[in-house]
């Protein structure tokens, strides 16, 4: 006897990943009977997308771990530091004209903060004037006073430029990434004599460091008051100088603010005033920067579900990756996808390299099989392009397998790996479908060997079939046409 059905999945189990035939009365073998299944046919649509969250083929992950550039190591040697050579940076010593200032110096005053402001290739100069300075009567060039040069960098002993403890500073700022580490300094004062003297005065060189331009750290001379100038009581015009002085310092810093602490009150302008910075040498040590590794950052690129084709799914994820400079490529001799790391990093004091070692991870067996990768992470060298082992592989699922409650009297042998963690066991294959189709294309299998499976069963009141890919997970197909036919003999 034959015991016909003709199954529309969407009438009961439209949103399951199993279709469950509740049979209205009990199918019944007697001790001498035999029950056998026999699938008819198959009918459905292929409208599974190929990267979805349901198949866990839709996040690649970026595994960085940073480096930061903190660490200092001095290479060069006292009294082998380097020049900060401001007079060349700023000035031409052979023009003929007076200011002799380089076709690239640019110069500009803001009236409001009585900041002057020198620029060109490597530096930037600020000079803080006095709260009075008045561009009009004295111009915006304080290194250009009284129609004649006046440059503190070049050792001139005419020189003198105002430095006065509660008005006046010097900012030198760093244009470039690679930030200097002060470490040696000579500087001169000349003091005029307009203003006796009726006690010892004491002048000191300070200099803070920062790196916003905001927030400034003092750095202290390697010997107390190293970088200090006295002038006794009753003494007349002189310029002193101290030389090579050092500082206590391991640190580089983009700003430097440089300026006067003396033991003369405010109030005492004038005296103040007879004191002007006559010369001022900057020296720097070299280093090198060595990187402290920090823990791993594992940034996840969620691609949205839907259909793809290699093209757009090329697209989509360089699109997803640019913000971190890794370019996917197609190769289309091959069918390999090639992965470039394009990142770069100038190491500077302080930095944060983003991209010190950079992982590609492929989380789930679906996503390795679509990027054609046998590793589920490889690393992304700087510089390098890391090509795919296999071929690329987009579809959604290459077959539709049917497991199902009765018991066969002969299983199947499985050897079935898992795409995800959803993969299960899958019992006994009763149906294995080609599904290498195009996406919205219509599947059709017909069962023209007319294979059947002898149950074990006795007695059958409902079959329920269990729908899988071949990647062991249980899938939710919308729509499926089954007929069957189970056979009493």
């Amino acid at each position: 006897m034959i015991y016909p059905f003709y199954i529309d999945k969407r009438l009961n189990c439209e949103t399951k990943n199993y279709i469950d035939v509740k049979l209205p009365y009990p199918i019944i073998a007697e001790e001498d009977e035999k029950l056998y299944l026999e699938i008819k046919d198959i009918q459905y649509v292929n409208n599974l997308y190929n990267v979805s969250q349901y198949l866990q083929n839709n996040i690649i992950s970026l595994i960085k771990t940073y480096y930061v550039y903190d660490n200092v190591n001095v290479t060069s040697s006292a009294g082998n530091e380097v020049n900060i050579d401001l007079l060349n940076e700023f000035y031409d010593m052979t023009l003929q004209t007076t200011d002799k200032l380089k076709e690239t110096t640019t110069q500009n005053f803001n009236d409001n903060t009585k900041v002057f402001m020198m620029e060109n290739t490597n530096y930037k100069l600020h000079y803080k004037a006095d709260d009075d300075y008045n561009t009009i009567l004295q111009g915006t060039d304080p290194f250009y006073t009284d129609a004649s040069y006046n440059n503190i960098f070049s050792n001139d002993p005419n020189a003198k430029l105002q430095f006065n403890e509660y008005q006046n500073y010097i900012i030198l700022e760093n244009k470039n990434n690679y930030t200097d580490l002060l470490k040696k300094v000579s500087f001169a004062v000349d003091y005029n004599g307009s203003v006796s003297l009726s006690y010892n005065v004491a002048i000191d060189l300070i200099i803070d460091g920062s790196n916003d331009g905001v927030n400034y750290t003092n750095i202290g001379t390697l010997i107390p008051n190293m970088s200090r100038i006295e002038f006794d009581i009753g003494t007349g015009a002189i310029k002193k100088e101290k030389i090579d002085i050092y500082y206590d310092t391991t640190h580089p810093y983009k700003y430097y603010k440089i300026y006067f602490s003396t033991n003369i009150v405010e109030a005492q302008t004038t005296l103040q005033n007879a004191f002007t910075l006559n010369h001022l040498q900057l020296n720097r040590a070299e280093y090198e920067l060595q990187p402290t590794t920090q823990s791993p950052v594992t940034h996840n690129i969620l691609i949205p579900d839907g259909y793809y084709r290699v093209s757009n799914y090329i697209t989509t994820l360089n699109s997803l990756l640019e913000n971190h400079n890794i370019t996917l490529v197609y190769n289309n001799i091959t069918n390999k996808i090639e992965v470039s790391n394009n990142t770069s990093h100038e190491p500077y004091y302080n930095s944060v390299d983003e991209n010190g070692i950079v992982y590609m991870f492929l989380g789930t067996k679906n996503l390795q099989i679509n990027f054609g990768s046998n590793t589920s992470s490889f690393l992304l060298p700087r510089g390098e392009t890391f090509i795919l082992h296999n071929g690329i592989n987009l579809i959604n699922t290459q077959k539709i397998i049917l497991t199902c409650n009765l018991q066969l009297e002969v299983g199947s042998h499985n050897e079935i790996i898992g795409g995800n963690d959803l993969a299960t066991g899958i019992g006994s294959i009763v149906c294995w479908v080609n599904n290498d189709l195009p996406p919205l294309s219509c599947v059709n299998y017909e069962n023209i060997q007319k294979t059947r499976y002898k149950l074990n069963d006795k007695s059958i009141s409902n079959i329920i079939f269990y729908i899988y890919n071949e990647k062991s997970q249980q899938i939710a197909l919308d729509n499926l046409l089954i007929s069957f036919h189970i056979i009493k003999e």
